[in-house]
């Protein structure tokens, strides 16, 4: 029995003047019933953005490899070299159960001398998460603190900052009120200090799901609760020697919202934040996952002191049961600054829906969706993506191309993108390939001349042109397996 299998990787696909990568998809995933892990090779679910060292990217997934925890992970600008350095476990973690190095990573790492730190939402000794370091060439991974029930954190999903000698992060829950807390550690593991634990009263915050920035002897960062009965969230500021019981700590915005959870989520000024700040001068840059007029979100600023909150931009609505609009929805990422410009995604709306990247000046104006991301398509009860959906996190840059992740791509797993900034470059929109089968066979279709039909034996390709194909073309082969994409011409 022969498998016809579209693939619809949109490889080298502009749009907007901007050229689309689809760098590397991670594989399919089983499930093991016996336990409810799923496992592969390479990992899947992509929460967490990209680092870059040289010419190579890093970066963690949250579930599946060889034990289901999660790995830590490395491939090429280029996409080639893909690297599986770290596979969490064993054993298989479930909420609250310990293993020796945490399980679930959730957010992007950080990069200092060659050594890659991290957290994990799970396992560790105590079953709530672990900070962690790893060297880039995969050797030397060490538990540097299990987070415990009590007056530490559990459960942290967002990434580290690392400053000199010192690692600074964030947990969502626990701490001594149970509403979250920022905490201190050294590079090797010592010296572990609660800098703050959040209460979500009027004064403070709770639930910090973002990570951390520092200016001087200040960390910046936001929760997606807090500030009160109204409150949805906060901007904060707090000292790095924060003593745990509130002093050195200050609220600097406070998100209003609404106190019924199921009224709509839509306001001036944003709500829920989810993800960190982007700090230039004295000015704070930031994203709201929910709120605005449209309520799907907002783009924002605010100094360093707390003055002058400006909402930069409103997401728009999503319109029809797509849930479509011409600009994204619902951002999680933390902001990326080149010169005056932000970068960012959205996880979802858009075109077609599946999220989108953006720029927006500092001063709010040029508002520009640089790319949809392509959805999935269902063929013979077979699911398969072009070039990722659902961006968690934001970008990097490196010279004139962003680099990121999306939480779905190739198969259900998650992929790694690059799209080059180029102003030259030719202004293609993404196009579905569509796919028939009729009796056995496979028919083929594609709208545009400027894209070429290509074919391989493995999703990872390498993929060939297939000679003279037009469309519609009408598949032949005797492979047990054979892989469709369109590409650029």
């Amino acid at each position: 029995m022969t498998l016809f299998m579209a693939a619809f990787c949109l490889a080298a696909v502009a749009t907007q003047a901007q050229t689309y990568t689809n760098l590397y998809d991670f594989t399919a995933y089983g499930f093991d019933a016996s336990n409810g892990s799923t496992t592969n090779s390479d990992g899947a679910e992509l929460y967490g953005g990209l680092v870059l060292s040289s010419n190579v990217l890093y970066g963690a997934a949250w579930t599946a490899g060889t034990n289901g925890n999660g790995t830590i992970y490395s491939v090429n600008t280029d996409g080639t070299s893909f690297t599986n350095l770290h596979n969490f476990g064993p054993p298989y973690v479930t909420p609250g159960a310990v293993n020796s190095d945490g399980a679930h990573p959730h957010d992007t790492l950080a990069l200092a001398d060659n050594v890659l730190y991290g957290t994990t939402t799970e396992g560790g000794s105590n079953g709530y998460g672990t900070v962690f370091r790893l060297n880039t060439d995969g050797t030397s991974f060490t538990n540097l603190h299990s987070f415990s029930l009590g007056s530490d954190g559990i459960n942290p999903n967002a990434g580290l900052l690392v400053s000199g000698g010192t690692l600074y992060g964030t947990a969502p829950y626990g701490g001594s009120e149970g509403a979250g807390m920022v905490f201190k550690l050294n590079i090797n593991g010592t010296g572990y200090v609660n800098l703050h634990n959040f209460t979500g009263s009027s004064n403070d915050g709770g639930l910090p799901n973002g990570g951390l920035i520092l200016s001087g002897g200040t960390l910046f960062g936001m929760t997606s609760s807090g500030g009160g009965s109204s409150g949805r969230g906060v901007v904060f500021a707090l000292s790095t020697n924060g003593t745990g019981n509130g002093s050195g700590y200050s609220n600097l915005y406070v998100f209003t919202g609404y106190s019924d959870p199921y009224a709509p989520t839509t306001n001036n000024s944003g709500e829920t934040p989810y993800a960190g700040l982007t700090l230039a001068g004295d000015t704070l840059y930031g994203t709201t996952v929910h709120g605005g007029t449209n309520g799907n979100g907002i783009i924002f600023s605010i100094q360093t002191n707390g003055q002058n909150f400006t909402t930069m931009y409103e997401f728009s609505l999503t319109t029809n049961s797509a849930a479509t609009n011409d600009d994204g929805a619902n951002p999680l990422c933390t902001m990326v600054l080149s010169g005056d410009t932000l970068y960012g995604t959205a996880s979802a709306g858009g075109t077609y829906p599946a999220g989108t990247v953006f720029a927006i000046n500092t001063n709010g104006t040029g508002f520009t969706n640089l790319y949809n991301f392509v959805p999935y398509f269902i063929i013979n009860d077979a699911i398969s993506f072009t070039g990722g959906s659902g961006p968690e996190d934001g970008v990097i840059l490196s010279s004139n191309t962003l680099y990121g992740t999306t939480f779905y791509g190739g198969y259900l797993s998650g992929n790694v993108f690059g799209l080059i900034l180029s102003s030259s470059a030719p202004t293609l929109n993404p196009i579905p390939l569509q796919a028939q089968m009729t009796g056995g066979t496979l028919q083929l279709n594609w709208t545009s001349s400027e894209f070429s039909l290509q074919s391989a034996l493995s999703a990872g390709g390498p993929y060939t042109n297939v000679p003279d194909a037009t469309s519609p073309y009408t598949v032949v082969t005797t492979n047990a397996q054979e892989f469709f994409r369109l590409r650029s011409n």
